[in-house]
C-alpha cells in the first residue's frame, strides 16, 4: 500500500480548518450580540447557564482547529521543501540547497 502526500493539499486542509475555526468564533460572537433580545430578566441568565458549556466547547474546538490548521500549513510547506530537495538529490542534481 502506498500513501502519497501532497504538500499543497496539506496547506489547503490547514486553511479549511482555520475557516471552520473562524466560523465557530463568529457563531459565538453572533449569539452573544443577540442576547439583548432576551431582555434583562431571569431568562437571560437561565439561557446563559444552559448554553454556557456549549459555547465554551465551541470556542475550545475553534481554537484547537485553528492550531491544527496552522500545524498543517507548516507541515505542508515543510513537506514541499523536503520533496523538492529529495527530488534534486535522487535526480543527481548535486548537493541540497
Amino acid at each position: 500500500m502506498r500513501i502519497e502526500v501532497a504538500g499543497d493539499e496539506l496547506v489547503a486542509l490547514g486553511e479549511s480548518m482555520s475557516h471552520v475555526a473562524d466560523d465557530l468564533a463568529w457563531c459565538a460572537d453572533s449569539a452573544a450580540s443577540r442576547s439583548w433580545a432576551l431582555g434583562d430578566g431571569r431568562s437571560r441568565s437561565a439561557l446563559a447557564a444552559v448554553l454556557g458549556d456549549f459555547e465554551h466547547q465551541r470556542l475550545a474546538l475553534g481554537r484547537r482547529l485553528d492550531d491544527l490548521g496552522e500545524a498543517l500549513r507548516r507541515a505542508g510547506a515543510a513537506y514541499v521543501d523536503v520533496d523538492e530537495t529529495a527530488t534534486l538529490l535522487f535526480a543527481g542534481q548535486g548537493d541540497p540547497p
